[in-house]
This record gives C-alpha cells, sequence and structure tokens, in this order.
C-alpha cells in the first residue's frame, strides 16, 4: 500500500505502545498562542495504564511487550528513493543534492554520488546503521548541496524516532517492496 503523508501521520507517530511526554524544568508557562515556554529539557516515553482497584494484583498483558531495562542492538536499513521541490541552492536555481544519514555517532552519506542540477533526485539509495537502543533512537535525515568550491549547504533536514517505530505493532507494516518502479 501507498501512502500519500509521512508514515508519522498515517499511524499517530507510532505511538501505539510508547507515547512522547515533553518534560520541562519548573512550571510550565504558556503564552498567549498557547506555545509553551523554553523550559523543555528531554522526553519520558513509556504509558500509563489506570486500573480499578480490585484489579490491581491481577496479572495484565501491559507488561508483554515491554522492552528489558538494558540496550539492543537493532539493524535499520533507509531507503533513500527521492525528494521533492527541493529549495534551489545555486545561482542557477538548481540543486545538487545528495543525502546524510546519521544515528549517534554513526554516519553515512551519498557525497560521491550526489544528483547533478536537480530539484527533484531520485536517489535510489539503502544506507545500512547499527543502532543500539535506547541510547542512540533519533535519525537524522538530511540533504545537502554539492559545491565544488567552499563547504556544502544544508538544504533541509527531517528527525525520525527509531525506537517509537521498533515498539509499534505497525513496524512490520511499514516498509518499501522488494521492487518498484520509477
Amino acid at each position: 500500500q501507498i501512502y500519500n503523508s509521512e508514515l508519522e501521520s498515517e499511524f499517530d507517530n507510532f505511538e501505539d505502545w510508547l507515547c512522547i511526554f515533553p518534560l520541562h524544568r519548573g512550571k510550565t508557562n504558556e503564552d498567549e498562542d498557547g506555545n509553551e515556554d523554553e523550559h523543555f529539557v528531554g522526553k519520558y516515553k513509556g504509558s500509563f495504564y489506570v486500573y480499578p482497584a480490585e484489579e490491581a494484583g491481577m496479572e495484565h498483558k501491559v507488561s508483554q511487550g515491554v522492552p528489558r531495562n538494558r540496550p539492543i542492538k537493532v539493524l535499520v536499513r533507509v531507503y533513500i528513493v527521492k525528494a521533492t521541490n527541493l529549495s534551489p541552492a545555486d545561482p542557477n536555481g538548481k540543486a545538487d543534492p545528495y543525502v546524510v544519514v546519521t544515528v549517534g555517532q554513526e554516519q553515512k552519506d551519498t557525497k560521491e554520488r550526489y544528483i547533478p542540477k536537480q530539484l527533484n533526485p531520485v536517489f535510489g539509495e539503502v544506507v545500512e546503521l547499527t543502532v543500539s537502543f535506547p541510547v542512540e533512537s533519533e535519525l537524522t535525515v538530511a540533504i545537502f548541496d554539492h559545491d565544488l568550491v567552499g563547504s556544502d549547504d544544508l538544504i533541509g533536514e527531517t528527525k525520525i524516532d527509531l525506537e517509537n517505530r521498533f515498539y509499534s505493532k505497525h513496524r512490520a507494516n511499514c516498509g518499501v517492496a522488494s521492487q518498484y518502479d520509477m
């Protein structure tokens, strides 16, 4: 099945089991627009279940699937299919894009295979990284413009929560077909 939007919006940010709650230092204040102040210090991932007192001692299915309190290593395979409507980075109104995928200290890129003069590049790449949960749970996908002189320019980036995807019941259903046509 092909989805017309991000998988996070299709599957409620993969929070079917693990929910993300922002952590703030001190009391949170909201301004007139409803935005929270700058005291954000991290996030709590988990779930809360409330039971009637008579069920408190009973065995519940909630604890099934709860990860052990130790790091686990997983293989993450990122399929880089294409990018669309990139912002021009060169004076000619085009860009020479390539992708950089980062998790923790590990980084892979397609710099040697950048796509010249293109705002809708088709990359057709796959990148594999070994990740340790819960230490390295955020994957960053960035697109840079390759420049022959000077440093490369960042066109844009996005961050993906791998841990929520791993523990989601939707994990096995999200992927790329073994064959596809451009």
